[in-house]
């Protein structure tokens, strides 16, 4: 039976492997872009608008690629630059670039050019790429080159004013680039192969591009036979005339040279990085070199300076420019070095190394000016880092404290470990920290202001049981999937939640039958000495510290309401309050600061003060209905039955409201859905009030241009015109934003020439002057803090959304209509003003919104405002403003619109990939028919239409709630079966979470309390109402998914859950210096120190007691038995016997020769508590033992009544090196109960090891079969019963081919993955025993992962290849190509495009009412931190989403033009033996399908033959399918 199945992405990746920096979006701001494999992200960096605060990065925008991002570059093109923008130039798999500029209209990225060049002819021999494809851009933005397919090199020319190449057209002009052109390498030099790098170097009139390469290839064990096998060659590219000529070249350059940089003025030239040493070229000069070890000398005969002493291995190290003439080199290790070229005169005289401290491991660095680089990890956390020098700091120091969290690489790095049990020294306090930190003589200083969390590499996951308490009891059971992460010491465990699980502080049943919930604060009045005043707002003087407690709940029900007091430990009802009790409530709010409560009821609205006595009631009218209100102080906005609404506005000075003059514009058309809004951002701004703001930016930016140039000595000229510029961009809306007008643009192209080019050299990662920086940073901060030159007041809007689905917004109070879109109904992505209302039709998808709100979204430290809507399915869209000026318009007569008091902004959707897992409401339902039966005359239709009258004076459930502070957040809770919270963090876009819940929740409210702080109160269907708070411990809402990251500060290797202690077992590994020894344990070579070549490995920094790198060294060269000594004191990470080991070994052992002694893991067994994450228990394994399988097994046991137990297998290998015989050993362990140490109750279980047994021959991998262990030792597989529990008997085996991987068991078959062979189909069979091989794939793969998927009857094997391909394999005896089931069958390939290191089969979860049956799909975890699925669906669901993602793929845009369906085919370094068979549908690519507006949903349905519906229900049930956790 065929299995039809589908792969989407869980979790983005989160892996920074590039990073640019540029002005992208506004010139005013700088842009961090950073790639994560196939996601593109947009940073903004802002400055902080006060002086004890730091810069930190915001998210702009998110893009999913259909490709992996190998390279980008920075430019500015003639289209982009006339705004002040830049464009960004990316490359793809296999030579594949695309230029992406900005769109102010859209606000997102666009497609300027597509450039391919993956022609037959380029190949050649070649199949793909062996080498990533990298974009090497010229400073002076003149042209871009791209290296593919060996020594083809393709030349992309952007356009100069002064530039004209042949006879072009004019339509060929309006392009930002020339045509690009393809050359050979070799057509330069016969010489240039093997190409290593290349870079563009600086001052030079024509593209001039350096390339270094290696004629001739040698390798370390053939240095004696040759050496100074790399030259490099200096070309100048002639791209009007297409003439390429050499400048210089330079021969017998080191054979391990790795890259080069260009180096700005005033050195000049640039610098190759070779693994052993630093050389720096230019024209005219023989060279100048440094050894930085002693491995230098013996494996280049170039002339370097020596500086052995440093020990430093630059292979896959990262730079970043501190100055021009200083780089900072963060190694393979983390240890930080800045390289000071010094100069005497014009000429280089050496070279100045001091290490500056310890960080991560980094894949990519970027300076951003103003004393500020970017460091982009995959391993780690990717950070901001402040630089400066001592001396700076301590001139601050003088007028300000310094920031508590100055570098301390280490807790913001790695986190705060959890305290292991054993007895450890005390951590050192902050102050020690930096005491030591500054007791070296570095001069350089180092503050990490921001981060961004990274899950990568994802090494091994597994599924455990949540920890709970009693108050969990009454939830269903709930899982969380554990991964370990990281590398050395930025290990951790990361906890994924795709689900919220509140904290529930209380539950009750007592208002089970309530409708809606509100909790309100007022502040009560005081008479003192006949003055009355209102309490303050910080609280009753108590000593708690902390807001507002509310007061009151109320309580809304279907014939009444309640009123409780929240004020004490229980909730008791008021009995004498004056509230409208005798029906239900509509809405309750506070308004006047808070001195008034606010209650809508359907018959009018009542003002209260803090003792609940009325003060004034405002009917409404005998026969109009209040349905709906919106309470945003001081107004009241009503939404009567008749579609008509009701504007109320409170007084200060009289405590009292009062109704609004009727405007024509609430009794037009009906209303649909309304809101206030109350603007306390200064986001929401009309035309006229705009170009304040605008002008003060452009102003700082033009004054920081002035800066710079009267740095460069260009004062006099540059002042004169940005005095100029000032005065006159008064006038403008926004010069720089929307560029100059026609007449100004000459002028400006003319004197901003010289800024360009300084602009343009920045960008290249060279940093600005100390001066320019100071400078910079106050003008941008004076900006922030006040950009309107006065003190910021909320204003208020008013949104109408009519049944013939326009959106209106209007300025409150006097009702003018500001902003006007027809086609709200459609949800298109972008929202336009239309203030000539035309286009106005109805476009009949008016139901499709039942309800919209407009709140700020965000930390208390930054909000945003979004527009939030819900659809009649449950659907939710959220729009994020942002600022655009209208274009001229005309009206119906002809004549130009004023715009000066139309809005400057529009609305941009944000990508949600959630779809509503509950069924349209009846009421919904009903509104939606109603349209097409108005026609009907029959009893039926009149009973319908008597009904939807009575409904329509009924109050009108809310199913939007806002939020105020819970937890610090500020948002909108959704209510229904699946509760969504719609939150940020304030550092980028709305996160949208589901809550676990036991019923469909109908009511929610806000509640701040003294025993529930920032919490909220839900009540759901079945009457449990529950007192909840948001968890707070280290979860991370500002992720797609919450999640925990369990900081280890040491290597995590394997992850396994014992279900019955719930407990995790984790492998640790710390490094261990490897010392070659003989058969007496000696060690063979005496010239080894451990500590010291421990830190030059890469694999351990020098530490503190507590695990703390210590980041300062001298500047000058210390002695080798300095370096020694100092090593030997500080203790390593690992075990106090380890410790002990290694310090005796330093102070026995002198080092002699170079370093760099190869060290391994020194790997420990660590029992994990999943409710404190802390480690209860270790065992430590020998040395040179390393972990090579883990599996929880469930054997044949006495011990339990079942007959079987689970047990921990644990197989190991010993890795000695080639020239020792493999050997490794078999443990069982069992997670016994123990009494717990006092005040630590988590330490109740320990590792009890009840056998363990050497075998001959790794243990590469383990699995528990029918009772027994499977265990794969070398080329055998070998079956064993646990006997006794006390040894391992073998009943069973079979030989395999090279070595395996995988295995996986279902019931008795198991599916082995083998690391060149492919896959081994085998079953067991129990009387008599035996392994017997049923199938296996005949076609080369390099299997790294095996698993299975399930459906009813039919079994499919999940393979993932080295190639980060998938692959479905069945075993089918009764195909007549699979030779009677010896050959599996392909049922399916598709490209992941990232690796997949470990996978994971669970149960599918099905929505309520579907037909599907027992179904299994596989969880993959990659080593770029994402999360990715493959799932079984049904067979009709597979062909309608199919024929779906034609439609998408053929209807819609992608981000830089790239194909979805070439990107998901198989890709292999080798030529297939058959055609790739597919059958793997793209989830990522079906579920852009939610986020398109209606009309194009419907259009791509209907061609389809298929509803909208239809296909919503078939994507919900595919997003719930792994919602386990």
């Amino acid at each position: 039976m065929s299995m039809y199945t589908l792969a989407k992405e869980l979790f983005p990746p989160t892996g920074i492997e590039r990073v640019v920096r540029c002005n992208f979006i506004r010139p005013d701001i700088l842009n961090v872009i950073v790639s994560k494999s196939t996601v593109l992200e947009v940073y903004n960096f802002t400055e902080p608008a006060e002086a004890d605060q730091l810069p930190r990065l915001e998210l702009v925008s998110s893009y999913r690629f259909n490709g992996v991002i190998t390279s980008m570059g920075v430019i500015r093109t003639s289209s982009s630059g006339q705004h002040g923008l830049d464009s960004i130039l990316v490359s793809f798999k296999d030579a594949k670039m695309s230029l992406l500029e900005w769109s102010f209209s859209t606000h997102s990225i666009v497609t300027v050019s597509i450039h391919y060049y993956e022609r037959d002819d380029y190949k050649q021999e070649f199949l793909n790429n062996s080498h990533p494809t990298e974009i090497r851009v010229d400073p002076s933005r003149r042209c871009a080159v791209l290296a593919f397919y060996g020594d083809r090199l393709a030349v992309l020319p952007f356009r100069q004013d002064e530039i004209t190449i042949g006879d072009e057209d004019d339509a060929s002009k309006k392009w930002p680039y020339l045509p690009s052109y393809v050359m050979s390498l070799s057509d330069i030099d016969s010489k240039i192969k093997n190409v290593i790098d290349m870079v563009f170097l600086y001052d030079f009139f024509e593209p001039t591009l350096a390339i270094l390469y290696s004629p001739q290839q040698t390798w370390t064990g053939r240095l004696a036979v040759r050496k100074d096998t790399c030259s490099l060659v200096v070309v100048s590219l002639d791209i009007t005339h297409k003439v390429n000529a050499i400048i210089y070249s330079i021969d017998n350059l080191p054979y391990d040279c790795t890259k080069i940089i260009a180096m700005p003025k005033p050195v000049g030239g640039l610098l190759v990085v070779s693994a052993n040493a630093l050389i720096h070229l230019d024209q005219g000069s023989a060279g100048m070199g440094v050894a930085v070890n002693g491995y230098a000398p013996l494996v280049t005969n170039f002339p370097l300076q020596a500086q052995h002493h440093f020990d430093i291995a630059l292979e896959g190290s990262q730079h970043v420019f501190l100055a021009p003439d200083q780089i900072l080199f963060t190694l393979r290790n983390g240890d930080m070095y800045v390289i000071e070229l010094q100069q005497e005169g014009r000429s280089l005289s050496g070279f100045k190394i001091e290490k500056a401290g310890t960080s991560m491991q980094t894949s990519c660095k970027c300076a951003l000016g103003a004393g500020y680089y970017f460091v982009g990890s995959r391993y780690a956390d990717s950070m901001l880092i402040k630089y400066s020098t001592k001396d700076q700091v301590k001139r601050k120091k003088k007028s300000a404290p310094m920031p508590m969290n100055s570098m301390d690489l280490d807790n913001e790095l790695y986190g705060q470990a959890p305290e292991p049990v054993v007895d450890q020294k005390a951590d050192m306090s902050k102050d020690e920290i930096e005491d030591a930190m500054d007791a070296g003589e570095s001069k350089w200083q180092f503050e990490i202001c921001d981060t961004i969390t990274n899950t990568g590499p994802i090494i091994a996951v597994d599924i455990g049981q949540r920890a709970s308490d009693d108050s969990h009891a009454d939830f269903p059971p709930q899982h969380e999937l554990v991964a370990a992460t990281g590398s050395g010491h930025n290990g951790a465990l990361v906890v994924f939640q795709r689900n919220i699980r509140p904290n529930v502080v209380r539950s009750t049943e007592a208002l089970a039958g309530s409708d809606s919930l509100w909790t309100v604060f007022c502040r009560k009045e005081i008479i003192y000495e006949g003055v009355s005043q209102f309490e303050s707002r910080t609280g009753s003087g108590t000593g708690e510290g902390d807001d507002n407690y509310d007061k009151l709940l109320i309580v809304s029900r279907a014939n009444n309401t309640l009123v409780l007091a929240t004020s004490g430990d229980d909730l008791r009802q008021l009995p004498n309050s004056q509230f409208f009790v005798q029906g239900p409530t509509i809405a309750i709010g506070s308004i006047l600061e808070e001195t008034r409560i606010v209650q809508v009821y359907a018959g009018g609205v009542r003002l209260l003060n803090a003792d609940c006595k009325i003060t004034q009631a405002v009917p409404i009218g005998e026969h109009l209905s209040v349905v709906t209100a919106s309470i945003v102080d001081p107004y009241i906005l009503l939404q009567l039955h008749d579609g008509s609404a009701l504007l109320l506005k409170g007084d200060m000075a009289t405590k009292d409201v009062t109704v609004l003059s009727q405007s024509s514009v609430l009794n037009t058309l009906p209303i649909k859905s309304c809101c206030v809004y109350a603007d306390s951002t200064n986001t929401i701004l009309t035309v006229k009030d705009a170009p304040t703001m605008a002008s003060l930016r452009s102003s700082a930016k033009l004054s920081n241009a002035s800066n710079k140039q009267t740095a460069a000595g260009t004062k006099s000229k540059k002042t004169k015109k940005t005095k100029k510029e000032v005065t006159r961009v008064m006038d403008d809306i926004d010069l720089d934003l929307y560029g100059p007008e026609a007449d100004e643009e000459e002028e400006e192209q003319s004197e901003d020439e010289d800024v360009e080019m300084e602009a343009s050299a920045g960008a290249n990662d060279i940093p600005m002057g100390d001066a320019d920086m100071a400078d910079s940073q106050s003008k941008a901060k004076t900006a922030m803090a006040n950009p309107e030159g006065h003190s910021l007041q909320s204003t208020h809007w008013c949104l109408i959304y009519r049944t013939d689905g326009a959106l209106e917004i209007y300025q409150l109070p006097d009702f003018k209509e500001v902003f006007f879109f027809p086609h709200f109904d459609l949800l298109p992505d972008v929202l336009p003003d239309a203030p000539a209302h035309q286009d106005t039709k109805p476009a009949g998808h008016a139901r499709e919104i039942s309800e919209m709100v407009m709140v700020n979204m965000g930390a208390r430290s930054k909000k945003e405002p979004y527009l939030v809507v819900r659809t009649y399915r449950g659907n939710i869209a959220v729009y994020k403003t942002y600022q655009h000026f209208p274009t001229v318009e005309l009206d119906a007569a002809g004549r130009p619109i004023d715009l000066a008091d139309r809005l400057a902004i529009r609305f941009k959707k944000v990508p949600l990939d959630v779809v509503a897992r509950e069924t349209p409401d009846d009421d919904d339902l009903d509104d939606r028919n109603n349209s097409t039966t108005m026609g009907d005359d029959s009893k039926d239709a009149v009973e319908r239409e008597i009904r939807r009258q009575e409904r329509r004076r009924q109050r009108k459930p809310k199913n939007l709630i806002p939020f105020s502070d819970i937890a610090g957040y500020e948002g909108i809770f959704v209510l229904g079966a699946s509760p969504l919270w719609i939150m940020s963090s304030g550092r980028g876009l709305p996160r949208v979470h589901p809550m676990i819940c036991d019923g469909k929740i109908g009511c929610f409210t806000q509640f701040h309390n003294l025993n529930c702080k920032h919490g909220f109160i839900s009540l759901n269907a079945q009457g449990h109402m529950r007192i909840s708070q948001l968890p707070s411990n280290g979860i991370q809402y500002d992720m797609p998914w919450p999640i925990r990251k369990v900081p280890m500060k040491k290597a995590v290797r394997h992850i396994r859950y014992h279900p019955t202690s719930q407990t995790y077992i984790v492998v640790t590994a710390v490094p261990d210096p490897f010392i070659v020894k003989d058969e007496n344990n000696v060690a063979v070579h005496d010239g080894t120190t451990p500590a010291a070549t421990t830190a030059a490995a890469g694999a351990v920094p020098a530490t503190t007691a507590n695990g703390t790198p210590v980041s300062a060294t001298g500047s000058a060269p210390p002695a080798a038995d300095a370096v020694t000594d100092a090593a030997a004191a500080t203790p390593p990470v690992g075990s106090a016997a380890a410790a002990a080991a290694a310090a005796v070994a330093a102070t026995k052992v002198k080092s002699s020769g170079p370093g760099f002694r190869p060290s391994s893991d020194r790997q420990t067994l660590e029992l994990v508590s999943p409710v404190t994450w802390e480690t209860v228990d270790r065992y430590q394994l020998q040395e040179y033992e390393i972990v090579t399988s883990m599996e929880t097994v469930s054997l044949e046991s006495t011990q339990d009544a079942s007959g079987r137990k689970k047990f921990m297998a644990v197989g190991t290998s010993f890795i000695k090196g080639e020239d020792s015989t493999m050997r490794g050993t078999i443990y069982i362990f069992d997670i016994i109960d123990v009494v717990p140490e006092p005040d630590n109750p988590q330490t109740d279980h320990k590792l009890k090891l009840l056998y363990s047994e050497e075998v001959k021959g790794a243990v590469t991998a383990m699995a528990a079969l029918s009772g027994y262990l499977l265990t794969c030792v070398g080329t055998k597989v070998l079956v064993r019963s646990f006997e006794d529990n006390e040894t391992l008997t073998g009943i069973a085996f079979i030989d395999v081919q090279i070595y395996v991987t995988s295995v996986r068991v279902v019931k008795n078959t198991i599916m082995l993955a083998d690391a060149y062979k492919s896959v081994w189909f085998v079953g067991f069979q129990d009387e008599p025993t035996k392994l017997v091989m049923l199938g296996k794939d005949y076609n080369p793969m390099e299997a790294m992962n095996v698993s299975y998927l399930i459906e009813n009857q039919t079994l499919h094997i999940v393979v993932a290849d080295s190639e980060k391909n998938i692959r479905l394999l069945q075993y089918a005896p009764f195909h007549v190509q699979s030779f009677s089931g010896q050959k599996l069958i392909c049922r399916g390939d598709y490209h992941i495009g990232s690796q997949i290191e470990t996978t994971l089969s669970v149960p599918k979860i099905v929505l309520s009412g579907s037909d599907e049956g027992i179904s299994h799909l596989t969880i993959c975890g990659t080593l770029d931190g994402s999360l990715c699925m493959i799932t079984p669906i049904p067979e009709k669901t597979s062909k309608r989403l199919a024929l779906l993602s034609s439609q998408i793929v053929n209807g819609i845009q992608h981000p830089a033009g790239l194909n979805p369906r070439a990107f998901r085919l198989l890709q292999s370094k080798d030529r297939l033996n058959a055609n790739p068979v597919k059958g793997i549908l793209d989830g990522d690519l079906l579920f852009e399908f939610v986020n398109l507006p209606a009309n194009r949903q419907k259009e791509m349905t209907k061609q389809i033959g298929s509803g909208v519906d239809r296909v919503m229900d078939d994507l919900a049930g595919i997003a719930v399918a792994a919602d386990h956790f």
